[in-house]
C-alpha cells in the first residue's frame, strides 16, 4: 500500500517543480517578463488535461493489465526522451511568435514525461479505488497537491540556491528515473491483483454541475495568473514570486479536499468582498503600497478567491467511480484559465482587465443560487454588490482614463500614452505627453516647443545617462578630433525616445528595443528620434542576444563609446541583463575607455552593489549619480561603470557625484547559472 502514496508523492512534486525550473531558463530568451510564466502556464495546464484525458480513457476502456502494457510502454518512452533535458543548454527556436517558440521548446523537451506526470494522479487514485474500496481515494488527492506544494517550495529554498540551471535540470531527470521505478513497481504488483471488469465510469452528471465545475477551475486559474501578473509587473519575475502564489493555490486544494469541514462557506465569502475592495485600490494605487503590503494583499486576494473556488468543488464532487471524468474536467477548466490569459485576454484588452473581471465572476458564480426557490431580496442584494464593483471600475477608468490617447496589449506587457496638463519649470501650464509601461513613467515629452526638445523624467539634463553622453571624452587624447566628431551610442530600451536629444551630427545612434509595440509608440507618438541630429538606428529583439549575434557574425567588438542600459518592463530590469556574462558582453561592445550607464532608480530594488561587484569582477570602477525629483519629474538614480579617469575627472562630473545609498554587500553576484532577487530587495 506504501507504493501509492509513494509515487504520487513523487510525481506531484516533480510535476511543479519543473515549471519554475524551466520558466526560470526560458526567461533570458524572450525578454524576462512575468509573460513567460502565464506561456508555461498554458503549456503545463493543456499537458495536465491530456494526462487526466489520457487517464480517463486508459481506466474506462482497457483492462488493468491492458493499462499496465500501455502505461509502461509509454514510461519507457518517456526515459528514452530525458537525453533531452539532461543537455547543458536548452535553445529555443526562433519563431515569430513568442508564445509558439515557448510551447514548442516545452513541448520537444518534457512534453511525454509531463504527460505521463500528470496522468498518475487520477490513475492512482482509480487503481487504489480498486484495490482498497473501502478507502477514499480523495485522501490521495489531497497528498498529491501536499507532494506539488513540496516541489514547489523545493525549488525557489533548496534548488536554485545551491545549483546551477543545468544542474538541476540533472537532478530533475534522476527524479523522473525514480519515479518511473517507482511506478512500474506499483503497476506489475497491483495491477494484477484487479478484477478485469473494473472500469473507470463515464461521468454522467446533471449539465449544470459539471459546467459549474468548468467554471470554478477556470476562475481558480485566471485569478491565479492574474495575481502573478501584478505581483510581477515592478519586481522581476522570479522563481519566488511565481512560487508563493502557486503554494496558496495549492494549498486551497489541500485543506479542502482532505478536510472538507474547514471550508467555511460564509467566511471566505465575506473575505473575498474585502478583497474586491483591495482589488480596486491595487489595480489603480498600487504604486501607493510598499512592496510587503502589496504582497500581502494580492495573497489574501488569490487565497480567498481559490477557498471559494476549491471549496465548492470539493462540495460538489461526485462519488470515487466518477473521479477520472471528474478531473478531466477539473483540467478542461485550468486549460481554459490558461487560454483565456494568454490568447483572449492580450487580443481583447489593452490593459490587465482579467484581475478585476474573475473577481467579479467568483462573486458571480458563488451567489448564483442553485435552486431557483432562493429568496428574491437575497438575489436583489447579490446583483447590488456586483453592480457597485461595476460601476466602481468603470468610474475610476473614466477618471483616470480620459487623457489616454493610445494604448496597447501584447506578449511584453501594457503600454498607454497620456497627455496631461502640468506645470513647467517656469510655473507655466504645459501639455505633457507620457509613456506608461505597466505602473511605471518610462518617458515624457512636452508637446509644445522649445521644451519639445528637452528629455524630461529620467533623462533629463544633469542625469547620469545624460552627462555621459553630453561629455565624454576619450582617455587617449590620439582619438579626440575623430572622437568628438563620431561618436557612438548604444542604448538597450528604447522608452520614448528622449536620450535621442543628446545626439549630435556625426553622432550615432543604435537602440535595441524588445518589444514591438513601443518601437510603434516611440516613432508615432513622440517626436525624439525624428528630431534627434544623430543618426538614429532601431534593432528589434532581446538586446542581450542581438549583440550575441553581432559579435559573433560581424566581429563588432568595440563599437560604442557609451552603452546606456535602460530596459525595463514596468518597474522591473530583467535579470540575464544584469549578470556577470552580460556584463562581460557590453564590454566587448564598448572602447577600452568606454562608459557603461546603467539606470537603477526603483521602488523596490536596491542594485548599486550588485553593480559594484559586477565592475570590480572586472577591473572598472563604479560612479553613483542620483539627481534629486524636481517638480513633476521624479528621482533618477544611474550607475556609470568605466575605467576612464578623463572623462571622470570633469569638473560637471565630479559635481554629479552622489555618495552610495547603502554600505556594499560583497556576496552579491549574478551569473546566468545563479542569481538571487532576495539579496536585493530593499
Amino acid at each position: 500500500m506504501a507504493l501509492f502514496p509513494l509515487t504520487i508523492l513523487v510525481s506531484a512534486a516533480l510535476l511543479f517543480l519543473v515549471q519554475p525550473m524551466l520558466a526560470k531558463q526560458l526567461l533570458p530568451y524572450f525578454g524576462g517578463g512575468a509573460a513567460v510564466w502565464t506561456a508555461c502556464m498554458l503549456f503545463f495546464q493543456s499537458l495536465l488535461l491530456a494526462g487526466y484525458g489520457y487517464a480517463h480513457l486508459l481506466s474506462r476502456y482497457l483492462a488493468p493489465k491492458q493499462q499496465r502494457l500501455v502505461h509502461s510502454c509509454l514510461l519507457l518512452l518517456a526515459l528514452a526522451s530525458l537525453p533531452l533535458l539532461w543537455q547543458a543548454k536548452l535553445n529555443p527556436q526562433v519563431l515569430a511568435s513568442p508564445l509558439a517558440a515557448i510551447l514548442l521548446l516545452l513541448t520537444l523537451t518534457v512534453g511525454l514525461p509531463y504527460l505521463l506526470l500528470s496522468a498518475t494522479g487520477p490513475l492512482l487514485q482509480h487503481w487504489f479505488a480498486g484495490r482498497f474500496p473501502l478507502r477514499s481515494p480523495y485522501r490521495l488527492y489531497a497528498l498529491s497537491n501536499l507532494g506539488s506544494l513540496g516541489g514547489l517550495l523545493a525549488y525557489p529554498f533548496v534548488l536554485e540556491p545551491l545549483f546551477s540551471l543545468s544542474q538541476q535540470r540533472q537532478y530533475w531527470v534522476m527524479g523522473f528515473v525514480l519515479f518511473a521505478l517507482c511506478c512500474l513497481a506499483l503497476m506489475w504488483r497491483e495491477l494484477g491483483q484487479l478484477s478485469p471488469a473494473i472500469r473507470a465510469v463515464s461521468a454522467r452528471l446533471n449539465k449544470r454541475y459539471a459546467l459549474r465545475w468548468l467554471a470554478l477551475s477556470a476562475c481558480g486559474v485566471v485569478l491565479l495568473l492574474a495575481v502573478t501578473q501584478q505581483l510581477t509587473q515592478n519586481v522581476p519575475p522570479v522563481p519566488f514570486l511565481w512560487v508563493l502564489p502557486l503554494c496558496l493555490y495549492l494549498a486551497s486544494y489541500i485543506v479542502v479536499f482532505n478536510k472538507p469541514a474547514w471550508y467555511q462557506r460564509g467566511l471566505w465569502l465575506y473575505l473575498f468582498c474585502l478583497s474586491m475592495v483591495f482589488a480596486l485600490l491595487l489595480f489603480y494605487l498600487g504604486r501607493q503600497f510598499d512592496l510587503i503590503s502589496q504582497l500581502l494583499l494580492y495573497l489574501t486576494i488569490l487565497l480567498s478567491g481559490c477557498m471559494l473556488c476549491h471549496g465548492e468543488l470539493a462540495r460538489l464532487k461526485p462519488a470515487p467511480q466518477y473521479l477520472t471524468g471528474f478531473y478531466l474536467l477539473l483540467a478542461a477548466g485550468g486549460v481554459l484559465g490558461s487560454a483565456a490569459v494568454n490568447l483572449v485576454a492580450p487580443l481583447l484588452f489593452s490593459q490587465y482587465w482579467e484581475f478585476l473581471l474573475v473577481m467579479l465572476a467568483i462573486y458571480l458564480l458563488l451567489l448564483w443560487p442553485e435552486e431557483t426557490s432562493k429568496p428574491r431580496w437575497q438575489q436583489g442584494l447579490w446583483l447590488s454588490g456586483a453592480a457597485v464593483f461595476a460601476l466602481s471600475v468603470l468610474g475610476l477608468e473614466w477618471q483616470l482614463g480620459q487623457h489616454n490617447v493610445y494604448s496597447e496589449r501584447n506578449f511584453y506587457g501594457s503600454l498607454l500614452v497620456r497627455d496631461l496638463t502640468v506645470i513647467d519649470e517656469a510655473g507655466n501650464g504645459q501639455l505633457q505627453r507620457q509613456l506608461i509601461d505597466g505602473t511605471t513613467s518610462h518617458g515624457a515629452q512636452y508637446l509644445a516647443p522649445p521644451l519639445a526638445a528637452t528629455a524630461q523624467s529620467y533623462y533629463r539634463p544633469g542625469t547620469g545617462a545624460a552627462l555621459a553622453m553630453q561629455h565624454f571624452l576619450p582617455s587617449a587624447l590620439s582619438r579626440n578630433i575623430n572622437q568628438l566628431q563620431q561618436r557612438k551610442f548604444g542604448l538597450v530600451g528604447l522608452g520614448a525616445g528622449a536620450l535621442a536629444v543628446y545626439g549630435k551630427p556625426g553622432d550615432t545612434m543604435l537602440f535595441y528595443e524588445l518589444n514591438p509595440a513601443v518601437i510603434k509608440v516611440a516613432t508615432e507618438y513622440f517626436s525624439y528620434l525624428r528630431d534627434s541630429a544623430a543618426s538614429i538606428e532601431i534593432i528589434a529583439g532581446d538586446a542581450r542576444l542581438t549583440l550575441t549575434e553581432q559579435l559573433s557574425t560581424q566581429q563588432q567588438s568595440g563599437q560604442f563609446d557609451v552603452l546606456v542600459l535602460d530596459a525595463f518592463s514596468s518597474d522591473s530590469i530583467p535579470q540575464h541583463l544584469l549578470t556577470i556574462e552580460a556584463m562581460q558582453l557590453y564590454w566587448q561592445h564598448l572602447q577600452s575607455d568606454g562608459v557603461l550607464a546603467v539606470h537603477v532608480s526603483n521602488n523596490y530594488l536596491d542594485l548599486t552593489s550588485l553593480l559594484r561587484n559586477q565592475a570590480a569582477s572586472m577591473g572598472q570602477q563604479a560612479y553613483f549619480i542620483a539627481t534629486q525629483a524636481a517638480g513633476i519629474n521624479p528621482a533618477a538614480e544611474w550607475v556609470l561603470i568605466t575605467s576612464n579617469q578623463r572623462f571622470m575627472q570633469q569638473p560637471i562630473i565630479q559635481q554629479a557625484l552622489s555618495p552610495w545609498p547603502t554600505p556594499l554587500n560583497s556576496d552579491v553576484s549574478w551569473t546566468d547559472q545563479r542569481s538571487n532577487l532576495l539579496q536585493v530587495l530593499k
